[in-house]
């Protein structure tokens, strides 16, 4: 399996289960970064379970997409993990969310990048197709 197909079949496997763990537990989820759970955390953290579920739907039908629509799939993974692992690092600087969130961020930050080293043209390759 090459890398671009494995990242995004791994994305949307753990999309998926994250999708549903904040569906059917959302208040368990919170927890692990030492957030506590409320009706409106809880409603939001569902709302996010079924874009999640959405997008390992979206994830899995790229899997085998042409090499310009793998390198989309890609780049807004890459965005995804950054801009979330900022978020959750700002949090985690506020206090808002506990240190579980750290490695966590790092993790995410690293898949991001490899996401944008994947999604790259090789060098003296055309973008098209």
């Amino acid at each position: 399996m090459r890398l671009p197909v494995a990242l995004v079949v791994l994305s949307s496997v753990v999309f998926a289960a994250t999708g549903l763990a904040y569906l059917v537990a959302p208040g368990l989820a919170l927890s692990i970064v030492g957030v506590g759970s409320a009706a409106t955390s809880d409603f939001l953290l569902r709302t996010e379970g079924v874009a999640l579920l959405c997008g390992a739907g979206v994830l899995w039908a790229v899997r085998d997409a042409r090499p310009s629509s793998m390198r989309v799939a890609l780049l807004s993974l890459a965005v995804y993990y950054i801009l979330g692992s900022l978020v959750d690092l700002a949090s985690f600087a506020q206090d808002v969310v506990g240190m579980a969130s750290v490695p966590s961020a790092a993790g995410r930050i690293v898949v991001g990048g490899v996401c944008v080293l994947a999604g790259l043209p090789p060098p003296g390759r055309t973008t098209t197709g």
